[in-house]
């Protein structure tokens, strides 16, 4: 008599976007983004003069004489709303033909969400740059910053046997993009270095949210 072994169980992997091991550290940093948001807020509301550490910034960005002619605007270029709407419409579309829905959710409402935010806080905080332009947050590192972090997501999503891999890089790599950005935006003197780190913030904020708010609905639909 010849026993058949049993079938092995199949793998269930998480779908969420953001996994159960990783949600709380997720919260941690969008609440720390958060603080860091309101108290930079507050700190430059309704001024038009550069912080101290807004000169110290330029002052260290003026010397990055290595860097070759025309990098600020390829960096600049990265963070412009046609670019991040066409790149999370072209991947959000991607996504749904797959069939694969919360990262198509995500890259839509991240870079979507934070949009609509930095538009409701530079009038709320008034702070102005010297061309009299409304400049807290920077709109351009809060769209790479959401862009990058919510694409992080659907890669992560993909491929779900490294997702914890593909989540890391990605963090690391959506901090270099923001840097980037930022030093664009400052080389140019289009923001100062505190509407940078607030822009990535709020950047950070709004996609965590998104995130857990779609894995919140989707399991409530799946029963989960």
């Amino acid at each position: 008599m010849i026993v058949t072994p049993p079938a092995p169980s199949p793998v269930l992997v998480d779908p969420r976007l953001l996994p159960t091991g990783l949600r709380r550290s997720a919260a941690v940093v969008a609440a720390g983004c958060a603080v860091a948001l309101v108290l930079l807020g507050v700190l430059v509301a309704h001024t038009a003069a550069p912080t101290s550490f807004d000169a110290w910034g330029e002052h260290l960005v003026r010397g990055l004489h290595v860097l070759p002619d025309g990098w600020t605007d390829v960096a600049v270029a990265a963070g412009e709303p046609v670019f991040v709407v066409a790149v999370a419409v072209l991947v959000g579309a991607w996504c749904a033909w797959r069939r694969r829905w919360r990262p198509a959710a995500v890259v839509v409402a991240g870079p979507g969400l934070t949009g609509i935010a930095e538009l409701v806080l530079k009038p709320l905080v008034g702070r102005t740059i010297a061309t009299g332009d409304l400049a807290f947050p920077s709109g351009h590192t809060a769209g790479a910053t959401a862009l990058v972090l919510a694409l992080t997501l659907v890669v992560a999503g993909v491929v779900r046997e490294r997702r914890v891999l593909a989540l890391t890089v990605g963090a690391l790599l959506t901090v270099a993009v923001a840097v980037v950005v930022a030093v664009g935006l400052v080389a140019e003197r289009a923001h100062y270095p505190t509407d940078t780190i607030g822009g990535f913030c709020l950047a950070v904020v709004m996609t965590v949210v998104a995130a857990a708010a779609i894995d919140r609905a989707g399991d409530r639909r799946s029963g989960a």
